[in-house]
């Protein structure tokens, strides 16, 4: 973790390339040695990408699918800590509907994925994320 003025800061460890047809992602698990991000892509497949970090650069990481189909209606993914697993947003701009799942460990197509309901309102801005503080849970989805 990078400091600075006495407080933690996030900084940008790296690039990776290669992830043509990424619709949609979003931070579900980060450590000092990795992090690892939920993603959707155009042909509505669902993976996570693990990417090591070492010497403080991220290097080759590894992705999984954890489901092959149903998943490009959502152009954004907002996920926050929930017990050992992950409590993720999709949201689907063009009917402006937002859906909440429940997701336990990645463990690739054996991910458990429980869809939770339909959240009330309508989701039409240009982005959404989740904002975490240093004090907070860590994401802990891997």
């Amino acid at each position: 973790m990078a400091w600075g003025n006495g407080a933690p800061i996030r900084r940008v460890t790296g690039w990776q390339s290669g992830y043509k047809g990424v619709k949609a992602m979003t931070l579900i698990s980060q450590t000092p040695t990795y992090d690892t991000f939920l993603m959707t892509l155009t042909t509505g497949k669902l993976y996570t990408a693990h990417l090591p970090i070492a010497g403080g650069q991220i290097i080759p990481g590894v992705v999984k699918q954890v489901r092959a189909s149903t998943w490009q209606g959502f152009e954004s993914l907002v996920a926050a800590p929930c017990g050992t697993g992950t409590l993720l947003l999709g949201i689907d701009k063009d009917s402006g509907s937002g859906f909440l799942y429940s997701v336990g460990h990645a463990n690739g197509a054996a991910t458990v994925i429980k869809s939770i309901s339909k959240v009330p309102g309508t989701f039409k801005d240009p982005a959404y994320f989740a904002w975490k503080n240093f004090t907070e849970a860590n994401l802990a989805g891997e």
